[in-house]
């Protein structure tokens, strides 16, 4: 019977240690993020606690399981008894990794407001070296001294708790078979959460209509465990709403719908030439005509007052592979997936420059990082850009930042390359100066103090060479004849730091069309209508007169009849925006995550959600199609 008592209180305390760090794992995050809870906060973080139990019950079953397996299986076998020693190893190696992915989990949920996941780890390992000079922008000390402490504490309670217990207490044949049997039974039953049909998955800790809370209730290392072994998203959809049949079409039509003969054109010449400007994390927060701090972008002020600007314009989605394929494609975001990484899908999608090299454009693309960073490169060359400008193709003596070349340097060779070049002609550039770590090698005008303050600079230092290229680009013979166009890639959490990933503030940027080939009833004015970053193609192609049946996600801006609507997309959560309301869904928990208006209809609002699950399914179809 002793051998018995010996034996659950080896596995209660080693599970029960295990378990203990799991709790410890959410308080870490939770201290990090304390402001950022909602409602009553310790009754909160209690309920954090008790919802997420299942998930660090299954995430704990799954490190015992090895030891388990191990012990059990060469109890039969007397002469083969492991010592400790190999268990202590085991213990510290999975410790050191958990407060590794605990503390990085930190610093990712600060700027991408999502947990760690198999993303995170996939753009790291395509560029270590941006995602280290993203991680600049966040203090990096305490996160080491964390992961040391932890670590460290963990382990010394580990020896604490273990110094006089012992595994394998068990000796005859029946009592291993038995311990086998009913620890296996155990274990796969925390790891499954149970015996229901549905296996666990991270709606299970979701509690809450505030994202943040439902966030720390998710056990961090059980749900990017879960990331890499899912069903895979190349395979299977995780927008399945509605039969893929007609009834999709159905919901989406009243967002396409609209008269192409109320089209407006804006253009005094058919076939200008046309620079676009795709700038690094504009939102709207930095532009005082849409709301935002004064004094940021002042020159960007000036080119509104002359040009047409569209001020109620939203990115596709919150990262940079998105942006470029929402710009560039027309296409939407694809959740947890990015079309841009898979370069045999990306070929078989249209991009705009394709219609303008066909219309005899001769295309550029100019950006200061590594193009072949998530394979903007081979989007470039394969969707009609002749030449493709980036970090190589400068010196080592040019100035640069974390990310590349500055952009007042790669905006430089822009005008310099741009008159030899023959017309008609098309030129873009990416900035990234305004991407973390916020680095400049002048002055900051807002001080360096903060990250918002560094954002704030950056954003000011581009607006600024963005002004010194236009001053230069008007003494240029090619300036006459060319429509510019800005645009920015996704919004930002910073400088405002108050809108959650859900909330549409985040994913609300900039676009303005301005030069001397606008009609002068045109200049200065401002089109309200609600639109998105993926509308650009189709609209910019209407008004050069170019074919635009490759792009059926983008719509006319300039044409009033076009119903006003737009769609924001992150990982796990989706929105939809219209003047009466904006709703956003979260995937994971299956629930509503903001709601604009609180006392809209609710059928209203169910019937809005509707049209935006058919949108998503349908945009995901077609990302497996390709």
């Amino acid at each position: 019977m002793q051998d018995v008592v010996n034996e659950l209180k080896a596995f209660v305390r080693f599970f029960g240690f295990w378990l203990l760090i799991c709790f410890f794992d959410r308080l870490i995050f939770v201290s990090f993020f304390y402001d950022k809870i909602g409602g009553a906060r310790s009754e909160e973080i209690f309920r954090m606690f008790y919802h997420g139990l299942s998930l660090d019950l299954s995430t704990v079953a799954y490190i015992s399981a090895l030891p388990f397996v191990i012990y059990s299986l060469l109890s039969f076998f007397p002469k083969w008894q492991p010592s400790r020693g190999w268990l202590n190893v085991y213990t510290f190696l999975l410790l050191s990794v958990f407060f590794i992915i605990s503390f990085i989990n930190v610093n990712v949920y600060r700027e991408w407001g999502d947990k760690i996941s198999k993303r995170a780890v996939e753009t790291f390992l395509d560029s270590p070296s941006g995602a280290l000079a993203s991680a600049e922008s966040a203090p990096i000390l305490v996160p080491i001294l964390g992961i040391i402490i932890a670590v460290t504490a963990s382990y010394y309670l580990y020896l604490l708790l273990f110094r006089n217990i012992q595994f394998g207490n068990i000796k005859s044949r029946w009592g291993m078979a038995l311990r086998f049997l009913l620890g296996a039974a155990l274990i796969f039953t925390f790891i499954r959460g149970g015996y229901g049909r549905a296996t666990l998955n991270p709606s299970k800790a979701y509690y809450s209509d505030v994202t943040f809370n439902n966030h720390g209730a998710v056990s961090t290392q059980w749900a990017l465990l879960r990331d890499y072994f899912k069903s895979s998203t190349l395979m299977k959809s995780p927008y399945q709403f509605f039969p893929n049949d007609d009834s999709l079409s159905k919901y989406l039509e009243p967002v396409f719908a609209a008269n192409p003969d109320s089209a407006v054109n804006v253009l005094t010449v058919e076939r200008p030439n046309v620079v676009l400007v795709l700038l690094e994390g504009f939102v709207g927060d930095l532009v005082e005509s849409m709301g935002g701090e004064k004094g940021v972008t002042p020159n960007l002020e000036n080119f509104i007052q002359q040009g047409l600007f569209f001020d109620q314009i939203y990115s596709a989605s919150d990262r940079s592979d998105k942006g470029v394929i929402g710009t560039f494609s027309g296409f939407p975001a694809q959740g947890p997936e990015s079309i841009i990484k898979y370069i045999s899908k990306h070929e078989k999608m249209h991009a705009f420059m394709q219609e303008l090299h066909s219309a005899g454009y001769h295309n550029s693309f100019y950006h200061g990082g590594q193009s072949e960073f998530y394979n903007v490169k081979s989007f470039m060359l394969t969707h009609g850009v002749e030449r493709v400008v980036d970090n190589a193709n400068f010196s080592a003596t040019e100035e640069r930042v974390s990310w590349g070349v500055s952009d007042h340097v790669v905006f430089d060779r822009m005008i310099k390359d741009l008159r030899e070049e023959k017309t008609p002609f098309y030129s873009s550039i990416f900035t990234l100066v305004n991407h973390e770590p916020f680095q400049l090698k002048g002055t900051y005008k807002f001080g360096s103090d903060s990250n918002a303050n560094k954002f704030r600079s950056t954003a000011y230092y581009t607006d600024s060479v963005l002004n010194d290229f236009v001053e230069k680009a008007k003494k240029e013979a090619w300036y006459k004849n060319t429509l510019f166009v800005v645009i920015a890639d996704h919004g930002h959490r910073l400088p405002a730091e108050k809108y959650e990933l859900s909330h549409p503030n985040r994913f609300h940027i900039p676009m303005l069309m301005f030069g001397e080939v606008l009609k002068p009833e045109f200049k200065g004015k401002k089109i309200t209508q609600i639109g998105n970053q993926t509308d650009l193609a189709v609209t910019l192609l209407n008004q050069l007169g170019l074919p635009t049946n490759h792009y059926p996600w983008s719509r006319n801006l300039l044409n009033p009849t076009t119903p006003q609507v737009a769609f924001y997309n992150s990982k796990d959560a989706f929105g939809i925006i219209t003047p009466e309301q904006t709703v956003s869904f979260d995937n994971i928990g299956k629930v509503i995550n903001y709601e604009a208006n609180k006392d809209y209809p609710a059928e209203k609002t169910d019937s809005l959600l509707n049209i935006a699950k058919a949108y998503y399914q349908s945009v995901y179809n077609q990302f497996l199609k390709y």
